[in-house]
């Protein structure tokens, strides 16, 4: 009886030496002072985070392409203004200088038939022409328009206002017809004496 309870006592001896085997193997297997559990939760978070940094990221980058696109339509919208208002003040500062620097001759009175602007009718434009020069060549001028060049520079302006569209005959400005006459002027006399040419008393009549 007592041989048998030793080898019972042997057995079980042995088999909690197996346990502990067994659980120092466990043991020994993981890393010491690590909770895998933990180790997961803190990748996942550093993951999140880097996630987050890289929307940031992208939503920064696109406020601020938005940002610049706003601020270069902004600038090529207002940007026509501007040689507006630099027109503006350069017809200011010239009106000023013609009032200053600048004589008034008067080249003379005019009257001509127009048959090409309306198909069908004869306009005819009756008007006074002065041009505006610079006051140290006022004399010149006068004696070349005239005296040297009278019938050339008034065939100029007849050809101007005869090849003139109805448009230009209506234009409340003549803007057309004053410069065309001021370019022709300055090519027969082969000087640029003109600077601007006023048409007074201006009428037309069509048959």
């Amino acid at each position: 009886m007592c041989q048998k309870d030793k080898g019972f006592v042997f057995a079980q001896t042995g088999s909690e030496s197996s346990r502990r085997r067994l659980v120092a193997t466990d043991t020994e297997t993981a890393d010491p002072g690590v909770d895998s559990e933990t180790g997961t939760t803190v990748e996942n978070t550093d993951a999140s985070r880097g996630h987050s940094k890289a929307k940031l990221l992208k939503v920064g980058g696109l406020l601020l392409i938005v940002i610049v696109l706003q601020v270069g339509i902004s600038y090529w919208l207002l940007s026509p203004d501007q040689p507006e208002e630099v027109a503006e003040e350069t017809i200011s500062k010239d009106s000023e200088n013609l009032q200053v620097n600048t004589a008034e001759v008067s080249i003379d009175n005019f009257s001509v038939t127009n048959n090409i602007a309306e198909p069908g009718a004869t306009i005819h434009v009756t008007f006074n022409l002065v041009a505006l020069v610079e006051q140290g060549a006022a004399s010149d001028f006068e004696a070349m328009v005239k005296e040297n060049n009278k019938a050339r520079v008034k065939q100029a302006v007849i050809e101007v206002v005869r090849k003139s569209s109805l448009t230009d005959l209506n234009d409340p400005q003549l803007s057309t017809m004053k410069r065309m006459m001021k370019e022709a002027i300055n090519k027969v006399l082969k000087k640029s004496y003109i600077i601007e040419t006023v048409i007074s008393e201006y009428r037309t009549m069509t048959q």
